[in-house]
């Protein structure tokens, strides 16, 4: 069983379907086995702007539940329901205030 196929057995969230998103259930991209790109999703979902200030670009994408240095595993820390996007001024106060915890 490959790491992905074990996290959609694992994940509550995950919706196994051949040919669309584990997560989401929206149709995958070319190239893409399981998941769709959250990153972009969340992007698209909250117009490619801050959530804090409502400020543009540039954007960047941000855990709401910290990964803590697991950025490239699989992880449910990376559902799009845990994805918001900030500007880089609004990530930069919200990385220092998660510091201070």
């Amino acid at each position: 069983m490959t790491k992905s196929a074990a996290l959609v057995a694992l994940c509550t969230l995950a919706q196994p379907n051949a040919g669309a998103c584990s997560w989401c259930a929206a149709p995958l991209p070319k190239g893409r086995r399981m998941w769709c790109r959250a990153r972009r999703a969340a992007k698209r979902r909250d117009k490619y702007a801050c959530v804090r200030c409502g400020g543009g670009r540039p954007i960047e994408v941000n855990h709401i539940v910290p990964c803590l240095g697991a950025h490239g595993t699989l992880s449910c820390a990376h559902h799009l329901e845990n994805l918001e996007t900030l500007c880089v001024p609004c990530h930069r106060v919200h990385t220092a205030a998660m510091a201070t915890l």
